[in-house]
């Protein structure tokens, strides 16, 4: 099994630990119940902690499907959920200020990926966005690549389909969203801005290829040698 193998096994199996930081700059602080802990890089983070940057502060942090997430200065989440089922490994992530860039990698047929704010939710699927929480609750997502379902979490509100270079704004109390077309030099500004991020991302999206390869050309062998070991007992 080589190195590549090995950690992404390790990280992907343990389910008690969800995430961990894997990049920061300036003051990061983990809220982990009734205690406050200094973020630092390979930080363990668990479900319910609450992740906040502060002035001047940044925070990546990776998750074991090796999704990637980005929290600008003055912003904070949750980790809400991280369950693994028999149908598949649920991850829910609660934006509650600030801004927000998601970058998820292609997910297996049954995984859910979900990011909340107060007023909406979006289902991710190896899609890359930026939300943002404004102080009364109010948010934006902005499709940088793929496509994201969107959906106030109003009773009897629809779900609402996001297009790449798309945003689409939810106001407090609203049940649908305002989508509109992301402008060049928005754009532009995203790729100037998260231009590191998205390497660091790339990365990770080829490790994990790798090393699904590795896992899948291992499975095999082990197929192959025990439908040998198989055949030797019958013909003995």
């Amino acid at each position: 099994m080589t190195f590549a193998l090995s950690i992404l096994t390790v990280f992907i199996l343990n389910a008690e630990v969800p995430a961990k930081i894997s990049y920061l700059t300036g003051t990061v602080t983990v809220q982990r119940g009734a205690v406050a802990l200094n973020g630092a890089l390979n930080t363990q983070l668990y479900v319910n902690d609450v992740i906040t940057t502060a002035n001047n502060s940044t925070c990546e942090i990776q998750f074991s499907n090796y999704s990637l997430i980005r929290l600008a200065a003055n912003s904070s989440i949750r980790i809400e959920r991280k369950e693994q089922t028999k149908k598949g490994v649920f991850h829910r992530i609660f934006a509650s200020l600030g801004d927000i860039v998601t970058k998820v990698t292609k997910l297996n047929k049954n995984d859910q990926y979900e990011v909340r704010t107060d007023v909406a939710q979006a289902y991710i699927r190896g899609t890359t966005f930026k939300t943002s929480v404004a102080q009364d609750g109010s948010s934006q997502f902005a499709v940088l690549e793929g496509k994201l379902k969107i959906k106030s979490l109003l009773a009897g509100a629809k779900e609402f389909i996001a297009d790449e270079k798309f945003k689409a704004v939810f106001g407090k109390g609203k049940k649908a969203p305002i989508l509109s077309a992301l402008s060049e030099i928005e754009m532009n500004g995203f790729n100037n801005e998260l231009k590191e991020f998205l390497g660091r991302g790339k990365i990770l999206d080829d490790l994990r290829s790798k090393a699904e390869k590795e896992i899948n050309a291992e499975k095999e062998k082990l197929a192959e040698k025990a439908q040998q070991f198989k055949k030797s007992c019958i013909f003995w």
